[in-house]
């Protein structure tokens, strides 16, 4: 198909979390993109030297998750692609195209496939429907059995006589596992992997813990605190506002309490991608020890999704009054950079680069693109910030949540999947911004961070 053959020809930076690279030699080696990432993000076409380059790598990659050069870095090379990947064994790598600048149309076509893989058409992507959201669409709560049932019932209408149809037996042989409290491998369920542990974990760990009797982690704890011998008898709710909050569910205990739960994969501490739920947890004494941190998640978390950013950009001087009395007197309908009457602004979207065609496409729109471009200077600032960083973690591990993790480990065809839990909800990592909702053609909620 002719559509087929664009998406493949726009190469590693057009993939989306969940696609998959199969090896050249042996099919089993199989990587799933997490994330594509460019460096500068900050506007600018390249870094002004190696060594700040080298820092922002530093920034961007875990130390002890492995790096490999998908060509070789020289001395016109001063800006990077990150394409971040799960490896078989469920591993973070990432592999890094080095490139000598980001061209002002964008880095699409740049990087063909991944040295040594090639890309799987067929891959199973996350987009597949198995989050609690495409499979509940209330707020009631639900027996265990009420929910394996609704589950089973919902895979199955979502995904039969499609190219995904042995998802049906996957959560099947899953639901079973869960509820039996076995580890025992679940057959033919790796290709689906990095979505069955990321997705299906938010009602499997729910109903490992109550029907399973999974004791791992905090849980015997987490029993004699509540004064309870085991979850028997518990019911569940999913929130439909899961993009806002830190919760993923609800459990209500046979004693009528409500147990939040914050479900996790085992990879990094894991983290909610909204800050509006952050901000709830900021106390005075957070607020009044780091307050220039606590300022701006509430900007970012609780403003609108255009004041926010607009308002934090303000705080580090990104920009000026006039820089967004350009952007609000601006026509909304525009398509011409030159409408924007700031120059300085006019010059951060023209340096803000945009994926081939975008200025040409029926929905893009200057006052976007200008958006994304405040928005991407921002980012680096805020995710500078000690103090924004300090506040983050403070507001994150003030909770009650019990975090229940999903632990998957691929083994052939097969995928076994362990549960256990953290009480409190233990947060690590370093809180960075990221931006998946600003674009030129479009603005779609607030920005969001991750955990690295």
């Amino acid at each position: 198909m002719l559509l087929n053959h664009l998406i493949e020809s726009r190469g590693v930076t057009a993939r989306e979390p969940g696609q998959t690279y199969i090896s050249d030699t042996n099919p089993k080696d199989v990587l799933t993109i997490t994330d594509i990432n460019v460096l500068p993000n900050d506007g600018r076409p390249a870094f002004d030297t190696k060594e700040e380059m080298s820092a922002a790598l530093d920034q961007a990659i875990p130390s002890d998750e492995t790096i490999i050069n998908d060509n070789v870095e020289t001395s016109a090379t001063m800006a990077v692609i990150i394409a971040s990947v799960f490896d078989a064994n469920n591993k973070p790598q990432h592999h890094l195209r080095y490139i000598q600048q980001i061209p002002p149309t964008g880095v699409h076509k740049l990087w063909k496939t991944i040295k040594g893989y090639k890309f799987s058409q067929g891959a199973k992507e996350e987009s597949v429907p198995i989050k609690p959201s495409d499979l509940i669409k209330d707020e009631n709560y639900r027996t265990t059995d009420q929910l394996a049932n609704d589950v089973k019932r919902g895979v199955e209408q979502q995904v039969k006589d499609t190219p995904a149809e042995a998802l049906i037996s996957v959560i099947d042989q899953a639901i079973q596992r869960a509820r039996t409290g076995s580890t025992q491998p679940i057959e033919n369920a790796a290709p689906y992997f990095n979505v069955l542990q990321k997705y299906s974990g938010e009602y499997l760990g729910p109903l490992a813990l109550i029907d399973g009797g999974f004791t791992g982690g905090d849980t015997p704890k987490l029993l004699q605190t509540l004064g309870l011998n085991s979850f028997k008898g518990s019911k569940i709710m999913f929130p439909q506002n899961t993009t806002e909050e830190l919760i993923d569910s609800i459990i209500e205990l046979p004693n009528n309490q409500e147990l939040k739960i914050s479900s996790k994969i085992k990879k990094g501490g894991g983290a909610a991608s909204s800050l509006s739920g952050i901000a709830k947890q900021l106390t005075p004494e957070i607020k009044n020890k780091f307050p220039i941190g606590s300022e701006i998640i509430e900007l970012l978390g609780t403003q609108s999704a255009i004041q926010g950013p607009l308002k934090v950009a303000l705080m580090f001087n990104i920009i000026d009054n006039d820089d967004v009395r350009a952007l609000i007197d601006l026509d909304k309908t525009s398509k011409n950079i030159d409408d924007i009457s700031s120059e300085k602004l006019r010059s951060m979207t023209r340096a803000q680069g945009t994926a081939p065609g975008t200025t040409e496409r029926p929905d893009y729109r200057v006052v976007y693109h200008a958006l994304t471009a405040i928005v991407n200077a921002m980012i680096p600032f805020v995710n500078e910030n000690n103090e924004f960083k300090n506040a983050m973690m403070a507001a994150l591990n003030n909770n009650n949540y019990l975090q229940l993790i999903t632990a998957g480990k691929v083994k052939g065809d097969s995928v076994s999947l362990d549960y256990y839990t953290k009480f409190p909800a233990v947060f690590s990592g370093a809180p960075k911004l990221r931006n998946k909702t600003y674009f030129a053609t479009d603005q779609k909620g607030r920005i969001g961070f991750t955990l690295k």
